[in-house]
């Protein structure tokens, strides 16, 4: 196993092991725990004192204190470090002790950080911390990871200096040899002392199988040029191909969402996206890049969509600069649904002899709507009246309104009030009359010219007998006033 991965599987057995350990710190009434514990220089050399400094912590949620009588450092069951005899440690406080030790063998060492005591109601508690020291020779060290390359792909090929010495490394030069890489050489401008840098190369393998790679670094540390080189056997992986294009409409309905899932082992590269529709316009997206195992998601505008619509959705794509374009497809649809405008609460009242009319334009439709203005229209007995013949609503969003007042002057007979909304949707004016009818107004009814009850003549009847009434009471004054004379 590579020095790389022994320490990622020591990592993650501390893990486990802080995990595991976890539960043991609840015991009793008082919490402790180590929160941290860092090592400084993380890459000491092979003889060199490093550092562990170890933060022990009583939790604020602990009743009692804690008494620390020692943290140590224990590898394999040997005591590497020791202090004693730290204090005490309240509620909520906490405490960092620097630990000293070296190796002298390089190597990666898995220890535990150890801290004891005794609480305040008499209680032994230790709770413990796993630590990993990686020892390096007095030298660059160069490490070799290819476990992504494909063959017939643009493929990632890793390589990491590290720097073990007591200066930096300066004018890194990484070369690559023995697979044809998009460049053979990286350079890092420094690395370090006791730390790691990566050099990726853009490698493409012509054929699968096993292939030996060679990576030599050169630098310089001090004034003086230094050089190390790792051969490595990389396996390279028959290439798979799997794509999958998955659509969603989106809310306004009129654009798709395309998600591109590559299922394959190589990255897809220069990944175009388009749609066509006999009864749509649909624009067209790109990506970059979609790695193995991995997924990315575009956005396909269409207009020019009447009712709903079919779209052939592709995806064309390659493996690197050299390869065979590809193409998945799939079908979806898009529909229309452009903004539009309902009025909706509409209330009248009678104002100085005119009627106020106001309410809401509200937006119905899935995208906004522009330039919307509310009129009163000419109708029977009815006419735009002053200070509000019109009124300039504006824009009004997607599910969303805007209220409006009108003014209209309206006649004895008048029924209804016709209002037109006009405006702007997807750049297209549209326009509506709606008539809203005057509450408790009613049409003018023609005289009952018969029926059962007969009550139709008796009201001129009795205009009749009145005029017949007062003409005869003129002629008779006129009559009496021409005896007299």
């Amino acid at each position: 196993m590579s020095r790389a991965r022994r320490i990622a599987v020591a990592v993650a057995l501390a893990s486990l092991l802080v995990a595991s350990a976890s539960p043991a710190l609840a015991a009793g009434d008082t919490y402790v725990s180590i929160s941290d514990a860092t090592v400084t220089p993380s890459a000491p050399a092979p003889g060199d004192t490093f550092t562990v400094s170890t933060t022990v912590r009583n939790l604020q949620s602990s009743a009692n204190g804690f008494t620390l009588r020692y943290v140590r450092i224990v590898e394999d069951g040997r005591v590497r470090a020791y202090v004693s005899d730290l204090g005490s440690l309240g509620p909520g406080s906490e405490l960092t002790v620097p630990l000293t030790a070296s190796f002298s063998r390089p190597g990666t060492h898995e220890l535990r950080v150890e801290a004891g005591g005794t609480t305040d109601d008499g209680h032994s508690k230790t709770v413990t911390y796993p630590v990993v020291v990686h020892v390096n020779d007095r030298a660059a060290s160069v490490e070799l990871d290819g476990s992504d390359v494909v063959a017939d792909a643009t493929s990632p090929l890793n390589v990491t200096v590290t720097n073990g010495l007591d200066s930096p490394m300066r004018n890194v030069r990484v070369d690559l040899d023995g697979v044809p890489a998009a460049e053979s050489r990286r350079v890092l401008p420094t690395v370090a002392a006791g730390e790691q840098a990566t050099a990726t190369f853009d490698v493409r393998a012509e054929r699968a199988g096993e292939t030996n790679v060679t990576a030599t670094v050169r630098y310089s540390s001090d004034g003086v040029a230094g050089s190390a080189t790792r051969e490595a056997t990389v396996a390279v992986a028959e290439r798979r191909d799997d794509v999958s294009l998955a659509t969603r409409r989106t809310a306004a309905g009129s654009a798709l969402a395309v998600t591109v899932t590559n299922l394959g082992n190589a990255a897809l590269r220069d990944v175009a996206v388009t749609g066509e529709s006999d009864a749509a316009t649909v624009t067209g997206a790109t990506t970059s890049l979609v790695p193995a195992g991995e997924a990315r998601t575009v956005v396909l505008n269409a207009s020019d969509v009447d009712g709903q619509a079919s779209v052939r959705v592709s995806a064309a794509y390659d493996y690197g600069p050299g390869t065979d374009r590809r193409t998945a497809e799939t079908t979806s649809t898009v529909a229309a649904n452009p903004g539009r405008v309902r009025l909706t609460g509409v209330s009248m009242e009678r104002e100085n002899g005119k009627l106020h009319v106001s309410g809401s334009a509200s937006n119905v439709g899935l995208e906004s709507v522009n330039s919307a203005v509310v009129s009163v229209r000419r109708g029977a007995g009815v006419e735009p009246a002053y200070p509000g013949r019109e009124y300039f609503v504006g824009t009004i969003p997607a599910s969303d309104f805007v209220g409006f007042d009108v003014y209209a002057a309206v006649g004895a007979n008048a029924t209804a009030v016709p209002l037109e909304v006009s405006y702007l949707a997807d750049g297209v004016q549209k326009s509506e009359t709606v008539t809203v009818p005057i509450e408790g107004a009613s049409p003018s009814q023609p005289a009952d010219t018969g029926g059962s009850s007969g009550g139709g003549w008796l009201v001129p009847a009795l205009v009749g007998l009145v005029v017949v009434a007062g003409v005869g009471a003129l002629m008779y004054v006129g009559w009496r006033n021409y005896r007299r004379e």
